[in-house]
């Protein structure tokens, strides 16, 4: 992407120097104006500014060509600044402090009261503070995502939002939320499997089957926010004998379909991690009936969005998905296939047990790297912003 080099533009040059540290770093200055056409003196204003508030550090020098002079390499500090990481499930609370480079610092699990959730999260905060030994104002930002049983509605999108400023309000923090299947592909577009994909989808298994689909290394969210439901995706040609409805995807490749196959309900995804490995015998007949309806939504994505890759995921073990995957195939033939192929059509989230958490934590960083980003973030309505949050976030 292009920069400009007036004076007015100073937020999107700002931004357009640190994602190319954050996805390409270390790297120098003379690339970073390769990649973004901005002069040399601008590129050095927008360093010198996230060089003073800590947030990137110079590591080393490289020689660019052969009679090049040698360059100041560029990268992410690792202790400049920290993003908080919150997936909150109806009963309790997952919590991580991390480093902007998606390192886990602190992890921290808590319980709570629907009415108790904001000074839960508050309390939960100060605690991270205290035992990482860091400043409230270098927390960039709070990354938030929900695990439910349902895929989100418009209401529930709705106080979503309200929430999120609430939550910011009441934190003095920017608070950036999104669904998980979108804040993996966030992790995985900084870090992961996606830093040099363009466009690409990510499927997370969890009570329900989501996806972000991405284009232009842009997340779509849609008309309201809920781009991703594939779970309701039709996948059968049988009616349900109940409701005379299609068999949707959601009814027999989500954990919510196999906690109703295992017998159980009240459980969480640790707990049924474990119990899938201790009963893998029992798992074969679930991944047999889950596989045919996940090749077909597969199927079905690759033919309407031609993207790059799929990277599939969830709140599942490694073990899981590596059983799951090889029951897919082999895949059904798709237009995946036609052209040159510079990437595999389904890449398996590598430590699959960590990501959904990352991606939460990548959110506050992911909204600072783009204008279109910032519609998934909330800044406090009447606190005062720490410099890196006015940098960052405004270019002021």
């Amino acid at each position: 992407m292009k920069g400009s080099n007036s004076k007015q533009n100073k937020a999107l040059n700002l931004r357009l120097v640190l994602s190319e540290i954050v996805t390409q770093g270390p790297i120098s200055r003379v690339e970073i104006s390769r990649q973004t056409h901005l002069t040399k003196q601008t590129i050095t204003n927008m360093v010198e500014e996230l060089l003073a508030i800590g947030l990137v550090e110079e590591i080393g020098i490289k020689k660019e060509g052969a009679v090049g002079k040698p360059s100041k390499m560029l990268n992410l500090t690792d202790t400049g600044a920290y993003s908080v990481a919150l997936r909150i499930f109806p009963e309790k609370i997952e919590a991580g402090l991390f480093s902007l480079k998606g390192e886990a610092v602190l992890l921290n699990n808590v319980e709570y009261q629907t009415a108790d959730l904001i000074p839960t999260i508050n309390q939960l905060l100060e605690t991270l503070i205290e035992q990482a030994n860091i400043q409230k104002a270098q927390i960039l930002g709070v990354g938030v995502t929900f695990v439910n049983e349902t895929h989100n509605s418009l209401a529930t999108y709705q106080e979503g939002l309200a929430f999120k400023q609430a939550l910011a309000d009441a934190l003095s923090l920017p608070v950036a939320t999104e669904s998980t299947a979108s804040a993996c592909a966030a992790y995985q577009m900084l870090y992961g499997e996606a830093k040099q994909l363009h466009s690409f989808i990510c499927i997370h298994l969890s009570d329900v089957v989501e996806a972000a689909v991405v284009y232009d290394r842009k997340i779509l969210l849609g008309k309201n926010g809920l781009t991703g439901a594939i779970g309701e995706l039709f996948v059968t040609p049988e009616t349900d004998e109940k409701t005379v409805e299609l068999g949707r995807l959601n009814d027999f490749a989500s954990l919510k379909s196999l906690k109703k196959f295992l017998g159980v309900n009240a459980i969480s995804h640790e707990a049924l991690a474990e119990l899938c490995f201790e009963q893998k015998k029992t798992m074969e007949t679930w991944f047999e009936q889950a596989a045919e309806p996940m090749r077909i939504a597969i199927h079905s994505l690759e033919t309407l969005l031609n993207c790059q890759t799929i990277i599939i995921g969830g709140d599942v073990s490694s073990w899981f998905l590596d059983k799951f995957i090889t029951k897919l195939r082999p895949y059904i033939p798709s237009i995946a296939q036609y052209g040159e192929l510079d990437v595999v059509r389904l890449i398996k989230t590598p430590h699959v047990e960590e990501v959904a958490l990352k991606g939460s934590a990548t959110l506050p960083l992911h909204a600072a790297l783009s204008v279109d980003n910032m519609q998934t973030l909330c800044l406090p309505s009447s606190a005062i912003l720490a410099p890196v949050h006015s940098l960052i976030y405004l270019g002021d």
